[in-house]
């Protein structure tokens, strides 16, 4: 009853506040006859009608989505969203239509998933994840939305996976991945895999080398195709061919007392053939695309413009207006009544959406 009555006095006031401005209620209903979206407007200039002043938006079941203010169509302070089970999905603060300042993220059962800096609508600094579990996932820095540096993921049991660095958001040099008696190595170059290659190890200190694989790429993709060297406990080589899907194919050599002896085992398979044709015509829908783009770009038009645009209120999307007296139409879960302490160490709550950007 609190929260009910704590919404009503927040509408009352931002309907106050923009009384001078004619302020519109707009509001509509999903066919269940559920709320859909329910906030004040604003005219301004040829625009029209603008969202300014408090909004929700809702769930077809009733249950809150996303929570926040408007300033002259822009997004603006604290915005929070929700999951259809009530839970808090993410919230931090919008200037100008762009998430800025400290974000959180959880997950559906409501643990923690991720928490970082925006600005200007960017990822920024160091960002941290977690698994369900709470285990730590992943950390490292953004630069202008871009991943930089090294980055290490875990699995949920704390095991690290693979580990390298990137630049300019892409993968660059080599990635590994070390378990018990295997190393994988992948190399890129800004985000291009160039080869991948395995070794095994009769040890795991991974003195002796047991196997070697090869892994063919093409154009920055795997066909399956392999190239298997394997060795004895002296690191003398005492095979080597090719493997397709886990099938030898192609000569292969045998070494036994200086000794070589070779094995025929048939041509390329046919499903191989496939696979470097498929990538192949990836390839060049890419370099289509790719050109394309750089059309775009000649023309002074950024091909990721609409992406990068703020978040400004559509006004051509269909509204019913409303009355000037907000109705009571939050169906307030138990997940909505929570504080959280900002930078500056200051509580707010949630559930008002009443507070200064942080």
């Amino acid at each position: 009853m609190k929260k009910v009555f704590a919404l009503i006095l927040s509408l009352a006031f931002t309907a106050t506040l923009f009384a001078a401005e004619e302020a519109v209620l707009k509001t509509d209903y999903y066919p269940n006859g559920n709320l859909q979206y329910a906030g004040y407007t604003v005219v301004k200039g040829e625009a029209g009608q603008i969202p300014h002043g408090y909004w929700q938006y809702f769930y077809p079941n009733g249950f809150l989505k996303s929570c926040g203010y408007f300033k002259e169509g822009y997004r603006a302070k604290v915005w929070t969203n929700f999951f259809s089970n009530g839970k808090v999905e993410s919230y931090g603060p919008y200037d100008d239509g762009k998430q800025d300042g400290r974000w959180y993220f959880f997950y559906p059962v409501g643990a923690k998933k991720a928490e970082g800096k925006f600005s200007d609508g960017l990822a920024k600094g160091t960002w941290t994840y977690w698994h369900t579990n709470g285990v730590l996932e992943t950390e490292g820095d953004f630069k202008e939305g871009k991943r930089v540096g090294k980055r290490a993921y875990y699995d949920e049991r704390g095991n690290k996976l693979w580990y390298g660095r990137f630049k300019d958001d892409e993968k660059d040099g080599e990635w590994r991945l070390d378990e018990k008696d295997k190393t994988t190595v992948a190399t890129y170059k800004a985000g291009l895999l160039l080869g991948q290659r395995e070794e095994t190890y009769y040890d795991e200190d991974h003195d002796d080398i047991k196997t070697k694989t090869e892994f063919e790429v093409v154009h920055g993709k795997l066909t399956g195709s392999q190239i298997v060297t394997t060795y004895d406990e002296d690191e003398n080589i005492t095979s080597q061919g090719l493997l397709f899907n886990n099938t030898p194919y192609g000569v292969w050599r045998y070494y036994e007392d200086k000794n070589m002896t070779q094995q025929e085992n048939g041509a390329v398979p046919e499903a191989l053939k496939e696979r470097r044709r498929a990538i192949e015509e990836e390839y060049q829908m890419r370099i289509q695309q790719k050109a394309k783009e750089e059309a775009l770009k000649a023309q002074g038009i950024d091909p990721k413009s609409q992406q990068q645009q703020a978040q400004f209120y559509n006004s051509d999307e269909p509204f019913e207006y409303g009355p000037r007296k907000f109705q009571v139409i939050m169906q307030a879960p138990s997940q909505l009544d929570m504080n959280v302490t900002t930078d500056s160490g200051r509580s707010i709550d949630l559930t008002e959406n009443n507070y200064d950007v942080v």
